[in-house]
């Protein structure tokens, strides 16, 4: 997979990012696309997609290897959530947002990140029974969270913050609830 950015010389994290491709008024992808995304469905056809599919394979390594994932793992696993929330602030530039509109806890990189790490764990133990439906319904609420933030994001009602927060896992807030912060999963 190419991703985005290039490591600079031999500097430790430092990367060189590209100009957002994201304009203003171009949607934010709502959950559907990034699961299409993962299944194969459709092909990643922006940046923000592209490093989305990123995701699945570094989860993977951290499903497979646990606590010994190596370092470089969890520094991908945080260069692409970067990049994700960096594009997505050409998606939402432009947006006029209400006044008081609350910061929700996690950013979108966070977000689509625990898609997809919700995703590969309903894959990977579909056929195990003490597992399928728990990981069936986690995906599932997240699924709704996400939405639900995208739409809200969209219409003015809740900001996102440009940069990763750290919160897991990610949490956001209903903006018609009174800002109330809910787990996603």
């Amino acid at each position: 997979m190419s991703l985005p950015f290039q490591r600079m010389g031999s500097l430790p994290g430092v990367w060189a990012m590209p100009a957002v491709e994201a304009q203003p008024g171009w949607p934010l992808p709502d959950a559907g696309v990034f699961l299409r995304v993962f299944s194969g469905a459709i092909k990643p056809s922006t940046v923000l997609l592209r490093c989305a599919v990123g995701y699945i394979g570094i989860w993977q390594v951290i499903y497979e290897q646990g606590r010994n994932a190596p370092d470089a793992v969890h520094e991908q696993l945080a260069l692409l959530t970067f990049a994700i929330d960096h594009e997505a602030g050409g998606h939402t530039r432009e947006i006029p947002f209400v006044a008081g509109a609350p910061m929700n806890p996690s950013s979108y990189g966070e977000m689509v990140s625990w898609l997809s790490w919700k995703y590969l764990l309903t894959a990977r133990r579909q056929d195990l029974p003490a597992h399928r439906e728990h990981d069936a319904a986690q995906l599932v609420r997240h699924i709704e969270a996400f939405d639900r933030l995208v739409g809200d994001v969209q219409a003015g009602r809740v900001r996102l913050p440009e940069r990763a927060t750290e919160v897991y896992p990610p949490r956001t807030i209903r903006a018609n609830t009174g800002g109330q912060h809910g787990r996603s999963s």
